[in-house]
């Protein structure tokens, strides 16, 4: 037994022997770990705002092709524009008379505009509606001072179905008792609530100082609170069977559609329409004369309409314009936008980024079939209001009596020619692009055509037709505000008379937040209560 334990001894020793390293024999080399290679230096760090030392590059030029106008004409004279657009399965329409709300008195064209669709001889008002909404159709009317008629959108295989409904809302309009009732509620109840917006005041206050009373610009579209009372059913058809006729009538198609199939929809809904008998009425004189036409006689040179407690007043330095045939158009739309009709224009940089008078100073022509009014102007601070008619009219003068530089006007003309796509951005703006080239009787090729214009106008152009139109003499300073606070201001500034206007639901003599009346201004009763339309109108001024 114990022999047996020390052999099992002597066996694993000799196992653990065989299993132990030779130590004559050297151990073999590890290989060396590789190097690993050293971390890219970190590049210097940068300034927060280093970016804005570099702007982005701009993008490629986008060029302005203007889309391809095709024309037909029914044998009842209505003329028919379409605009093929294949992108959506979309048709937009724009049936439009060419003439306008300045064929009647104040209120009745708009108020006839809007009852277009307020019901037809054959459909009452919340059947037509509901019969558009099933097609999922969106569709609006209207009429401004040179035309209007009805609108719509729909889907290209309804689109037919939309045409019928418009069509007999253009051509049928049945001026219902409860819905002439229920339009005129809604236009009274505007007024009294526009009557607290000092750029609504300002507007009747503009027409009431440039033009005489009775013409067709002297009262806003909407007309006043007594016209509103006095118009009738008769009026209104009288109105429609004046302007809608079919020698008058423009369908403007854009969209999903071919020529021939536009072109037999309209000949479906509108062939067999007849007008009355006699010659349509014709349109304001269409070109305006060397200069502007001379005020009244003594006219007040500053016009305030007071409203006290108001911490801003709202201006525009005004005078009738020039009507939208007059042959300088192009002229004078790159001057209006250097004078007042960008964002880098000079008014804007003058009051707004130079003295911090007001958020936004503009201006513009109204370009109607007559001269409608030039405005230039915005809401200003309340104690600056002196110094910032003076800058606005220095601004006016400078633009007569100096060449514009060569940068400014480059820079106006690539504005201009930028905004050009946007008026055929869509289907319906399309639509309403084409039709407003018929109420104004132009070319078909007038955007095609515009650019090349605008390019081809110079400093000289622009400093020509800035002291044909913007006359000093002409010149006149309307506003909104608070007659205590502005009006020693703006006596300081040595214009002419001044008159003040007590603005509606203002008592006469009412004192403006504490402060007495200066006595330099004449009292005169409270301001007529006169309104601007919404802002929806039937057609895209071209």
């Amino acid at each position: 037994m114990r022999m047996k334990r020390i052999l099992s001894v002597s066996l694993a020793a000799a196992a653990l022997a065989a299993c132990a390293p030779n130590p004559s024999t050297p151990p073999a080399a590890k290989a060396p770990a590789p190097t690993a290679a050293p971390p890219p230096a970190a590049p210097p760090p940068e300034a927060p705002d280093a970016f804005r030392k570099s702007p982005p590059p701009p993008g490629s030029e986008v060029v302005f092709v203007p889309p391809r106008i095709e024309e037909a004409k029914l044998a009842n004279g209505i003329r028919v524009l379409v605009v093929e657009r294949h992108e959506l399965p979309i048709v937009a329409v724009n049936v439009t008379t060419v003439r306008g709300a300045d064929q009647a008195g104040p209120g009745v064209g708009a108020f006839a505009g809007a009852m277009l669709t307020q019901g037809t001889k054959t459909r009452g008002a919340l059947q037509f509606s509901d019969a558009l909404g099933k097609l999922g159709a969106r569709f609006s009317s209207g009429v401004n001072f040179d035309g209007g008629g009805v609108q719509g959108q729909s889907l290209a295989p309804r689109f037919g179905e939309m045409l019928t409904l418009l069509g007999d809302a253009y051509m049928n309009p049945a001026f219902a008792p409860a819905e002439i009732e229920r339009e005129r509620s809604r236009r009274i109840t505007h007024l009294a609530e526009m009557n607290d917006r000092p750029a609504s005041l300002l507007t009747i206050a503009q027409s009431m100082t440039l033009y005489p009373e009775g013409h067709p610009y002297s009262a806003p579209l909407l007309g006043t609170e007594a016209a509103l009372k006095k118009i009738t059913a008769g009026a209104l058809a009288k109105f429609h069977a004046a302007v809608f006729r079919p020698e008058l009538t423009t369908v403007a198609i854009a969209g999903n559609i071919t020529k021939a199939d536009a072109v037999k929809e309209v000949e479906r809904v509108f062939g067999a329409w007849k007008g009355p008998a006699g010659a349509p009425p014709v349109p304001a004189k269409a070109e305006s004369p060397a200069e502007p036409p001379a005020l009244a006689a003594g006219a007040p040179r500053v016009v305030i309409v007071d409203r006290p407690g108001l911490t801003q007043s709202t201006v525009t330095v005004t005078l009738p314009g020039v009507p939208r045939a007059t042959k300088d158009y192009d002229a004078l739309l790159v001057m209006n936008t250097l004078l007042g009709g960008q964002f880098s224009s000079r008014l804007n940089l003058n009051l707004r980024e130079k003295h911090a008078y007001t958020y936004g100073a503009r201006s513009g022509f109204d370009m109607r079939h007559g001269p409608g009014p030039f405005s230039a102007g915005g809401a200003v601070v309340r104690e600056h209001t002196g110094p910032a008619v003076r800058e606005i009219l220095a601004e006016i003068d400078r633009m007569r009596k100096e060449p514009v530089t060569l940068e400014e006007l480059e820079d106006a003309k690539a504005n201009l020619i930028r905004q050009l796509p946007a008026r055929f951005e869509t289907a319906g703006a399309t639509a309403s692009t084409i039709a407003a080239l018929a109420v104004y009787d132009l070319p078909l090729d007038e955007f095609a055509t515009r650019p090349a214009r605008i390019q081809r106008i110079t400093p000289a152009d622009v400093q020509r037709v800035a002291q044909k139109y913007l006359v000093p003499e002409q010149l006149r300073v309307v506003l909104v505000g608070d007659v205590g606070a502005v009006g020693a201001q703006l006596t300081a500034l040595e214009l002419g008379p001044v008159t003040v206007q007590k603005a509606p639901g203002v008592t006469a003599g009412q004192p403006a937040a504490g402060k007495p009346a200066t006595p330099l201004m004449l009292g005169h009763p409270p301001m007529p209560t006169r309104l601007v339309p919404p802002p929806a109108t039937p057609a895209t001024k071209p």
